[in-house]
């Protein structure tokens, strides 16, 4: 009851908070003039304008035209629903990764403040369903290895959610094997550390992915993501078949090797940690710069218990194989919306670095202080990013 009232009340207010002005603009922002022909082909059995693209983010944003029409609203209506699951994904999965309300909380509100996840809840992209799957998928995972007296039934029903979660978040885009990657890795270090460590954190670890059976955890996190991210193929297959769906899939990695790619919008990947310059062509999309900032310095304190803390190591390797993804990835120009889930695990590291610091400073609570930058800075950047009307655009100063 103390994390459940709490997270729906957060998932309630982002969503309306989301929700606010959402159709301006009326007409198409950056890509959606992709990704809203797809989903109302969906709709009128129509072949598939899109097929260089995972199906199902554009099967979400089809629901939100069925219900409320095809317009603005009903273009970006799931984008708000599923920005709202990633602030209550990322309340409990802090909750459960620092065994701390007040983190889980500060955590959230930092979330709701980054940036990222105010411009994508508004925009009929697939990011925010492929973070909000990855947010959840990482909840059910971290829930099987720490929940406390939970059953066997319990443990195995969180890594089968959390195996599904995963393979879903592939279906909106590939980025998400990197994530799952590092949970599958997670397990087997576990696993073998678990026997020769004296660490009473990683024995006890290993112990609950023991109980919950070494069949039963691959066939959650190897079977379960592909078979969910197979099934989210068959609204889109015409006829459904296993050489259709290989088909699909090799034409979705051959189109994005050879794409070039919007060329006046390409970043080197090396630049997205520490970029200042909003891109004025996406809802002037940039990371609050203080979460962004203080995100890596967290990073920096969570690497001194790096090894010795399951939290601090998860969060940093998380962060570490998310960005080095990108060096190796077979795509010829590479855009800064890709840092979106390096910023949500910077916006985590946050709370769970503060851990190693008093709760209270001048008689304040650390986790309070730690917010009230990030306030200051999303409401210097809202105007902009909620495309507001002049004056008002400029009502806390002007972009450069």
């Amino acid at each position: 009851m103390k994390t459940t009232l709490p997270a729906v009340a957060l998932g309630l207010a982002s969503f309306l908070f989301f929700l606010w002005n959402i159709g301006t603009p009326k007409d198409y922002g950056i890509d959606e003039f992709i990704f809203v022909p797809a989903a109302n082909a969906l709709l009128a059995h129509a072949p598939d304008p899109d097929p260089e693209g995972t199906p199902l983010g554009k099967l979400i944003i089809a629901v939100g035209i069925k219900v409320l029409g095809n317009n603005s609203v009903g273009w970006r209506v799931a984008s708000a629903a599923f920005g709202s699951l990633t602030l209550v994904g990322v309340f409990f999965w802090v909750c459960l990764l620092a065994d701390s309300y007040s983190a889980a909380l500060t955590a959230a509100l930092l979330t709701l403040l980054n940036n990222f996840v105010y411009i994508f809840s508004r925009t009929a992209l697939l990011e925010i369903f492929f973070i909000a799957l990855l947010i959840w998928g990482l909840m059910g995972f971290t829930a099987a290895l720490k929940l406390r007296d939970a059953s066997r039934t319990a443990r195995r029903g969180w890594l089968l959610f959390s195996g599904i979660m995963f393979g879903f978040a592939g279906a909106c885009k590939w980025n998400a094997l990197d994530t799952w990657g590092i949970a599958v890795g997670a397990c087997a270090v576990l696993l073998w550390l678990s026997k020769r460590s004296t660490n009473p954190e990683i024995e006890e670890l290993g112990r609950n992915l023991r109980a919950t059976g070494i069949g039963w955890v691959a066939t959650s996190l190897v079977g379960a993501p592909a078979v969910a991210y197979a099934l989210a193929f068959v609204p889109f297959l015409h006829p459904v078949s296993i050489h259709e769906w290989i088909a699909r899939n090799h034409y979705i990695w051959s189109y994005h090797r050879a794409q070039i790619g919007n060329v006046f919008l390409c970043t080197p990947w090396y630049t997205w940690p520490l970029k200042i310059e909003p891109l004025r062509a996406f809802s002037y999309l940039v990371g609050n710069w203080y979460i962004m900032w203080a995100g890596l310095l967290a990073l920096l304190i969570c690497m001194r218990r790096f090894g010795t803390s399951f939290a601090e190591t998860f969060l940093v390797v998380l962060y570490a194989g998310n960005l080095l993804q990108w060096p190796f990835t077979p795509q010829h120009c590479l855009f800064y919306y890709y840092y979106f889930a390096c910023a949500m695990f910077v916006t985590v590291a946050i709370p769970i670095a503060l851990r190693q610091f008093p709760e209270r400073v001048w008689g304040l609570r650390l986790s309070l202080l730690s917010v009230l930058p990030a306030v200051f800075v999303f409401a210097y950047c809202f105007p902009r990013m909620a495309h507001l009307p002049p004056p008002f655009d400029c009502a806390l100063g002007c972009w450069p």
